[in-house]
């Protein structure tokens, strides 16, 4: 079985076209090939980011752990060596392992560079090492395994030297991503290897050109649906991104099924959180985060809330949270890796229905209210947990899903804010008592002391 996976970064709700997005100002970006996708597989509309930020999805999504137990619990932290990730399970099940575009895990694009991601399971690792060198979309240099490759062309990199498009003279860090991707999948249809993609790019996210700093959203030449429009340029690149980063989705999908691995391939298709706002964008300009309240940073559903489109030839799926995206397969189970429950509902099941536990519901989402007042199986909530500013520039917060209802507790800990549904409802925490108390208890069972938050005031627990 081949689990090939694609992450793109701080990609919204809305940004989509298969996604609720009723009232964009500008319309809809066009994205066909994730549209056709999505018409052969399942899409998702209740899917869950492990974090409202980079890096502590990332290590959700790695290790299979929520926010209230991961070792990586805001942006600039790196993995334990205790942890362990889905890569090292697959690697040691005969897997073919790579790992193309960001990490995000680790410290610096420059030697000494520690956290490398091979010791964590990847045979192939090209791309970035650490989180702020993953800002600058036309890199010097990135790693290839533990050492560095360069690209003379971006040594002066800037919007003057690099010319319009900025692909003439420079290179675009993500044209050879995808090189590098048809590379590793020829490779492997000779071999006939199974193998664990993670293709992790790093649009849309703010970022720069030959910098760190996040000044725009650098698309090598605006694509011709929007090249004339009267849009702000940061506005015209954000969309040219998402339309460049559809055609690569299209480019790779039909390198893999050409090759003959489409029909042994479960392609995941997802962001690593909501929507940003940051670089000069302004995620209202398409309504990026959906009818969701909040964006990027926010605890709220549209910090959270992640498109996830699956394509694989099986029985329908049903339900989805980052952290069930692991140890799912029956050659990766082993000692080391924890049960798939109870902090995980969602994919238990799906990778061959191989899992500890298979439930079949005919709603996709596990979050829709259960008859029985519970999710089916083991699991009663989804948390997420966040010790750095939100959006709103507020602190320390959690935040749990359960039945239809959302929970946001954060700064002193005395304040909530209850909903009932996901969708911007008004605070009806002094009207549910009963609500305010089960999640309160929900949050406390789901926080473990770890990493300092570096903004005050810490959890109780800590």
């Amino acid at each position: 079985m081949l689990h090939p996976f694609k992450l793109l970064d701080d990609l919204g709700y809305g940004d989509l076209e298969m996604y609720p997005n009723p009232h964009s100002p500008h319309g809809r970006i066009s994205t066909p090939y994730i549209k056709s996708l999505a018409s052969q597989g399942m899409t998702f509309t209740e899917a869950y980011a492990g974090a409202p930020v980079c890096a502590p999805s990332r290590c959700a999504l790695m290790t299979g752990r929520h926010t209230g137990h991961c070792t990586v619990r805001q942006n600039g932290q790196v993995l334990a060596d205790s942890d362990v990730t889905i890569a090292s399970v697959l690697q040691k099940a005969g897997y073919h392992t790579g790992l193309i575009g960001k990490w995000g895990l680790g410290s610096t694009n420059y030697p000494p560079a520690t956290n490398i991601p091979n010791p964590e399971g990847f045979d192939l690792f090209l791309g970035y090492n650490s989180q702020e060198n993953a800002h600058n979309y036309y890199p010097y240099t990135l790693f290839r395994n533990k050492s560095q490759i360069f690209f003379p062309d971006n040594e002066n990199a800037s919007t003057e030297n690099c010319g319009h498009p900025l692909t003439q003279n420079c290179t675009w860090a993500e044209d050879v991503f995808v090189n590098t991707t048809t590379e590793f999948l020829s490779n492997l249809s000779k071999s006939e290897s199974a193998f664990f993609l993670f293709l992790s790019f790093t649009s849309p996210h703010a970022g720069g050109i030959g910098i760190n700093a996040e000044t725009g959203i650098p698309a090598p030449y605006d694509t011709p649906q929007y090249a004339n429009q009267s849009w702000p340029k940061v506005e015209r690149d954000f969309a040219s991104v998402i339309t460049l980063q559809d055609q690569q989705v299209g480019q790779i999908v039909k390198e893999l099924d050409s090759l003959g691995l489409g029909n042994d391939t479960v392609v995941f298709f997802a962001s690593d959180n909501g929507a940003h706002n940051e670089g000069g964008h302004s995620y209202q300009f398409f309504e990026s985060s959906g009818p969701l309240r909040g964006y990027k940073r926010s605890l709220h559903e549209g910090g959270v809330r992640s498109p996830l489109i699956v394509r694989w030839v099986c029985e329908p799926v049903y339900c989805s949270y980052h952290t069930d995206m692991v140890y799912c397969e029956t050659a990766a189970w082993s000692s080391e890796t924890r049960s798939c429950g109870p902090a995980t509902v969602g994919l238990l099941g799906f990778l061959g229905h191989r899992c500890r536990y298979s439930w079949r519901t005919a709603e996709l989402s596990a979050c829709t209210a259960h008859p029985t007042g519970q999710f089916p199986g083991p699991t009663r909530y989804i948390y997420h947990e966040f010790c750095y500013p939100n959006e709103d520039k507020s602190g320390w917060g959690q935040a749990v899903r359960f039945m239809n209802w959302k929970a946001v507790r954060q700064v002193t800990f005395s304040h909530f804010n209850i909903s009932y549904t996901s969708f911007g409802c008004p605070d009806v925490s002094g009207d549910s008592p009963d609500v305010v108390r089960l999640a309160v208890q929900y949050m406390d069972d789901a926080h473990s002391s770890g990493p300092k938050c570096g903004y005050l005031p810490p959890h109780p627990n800590n």
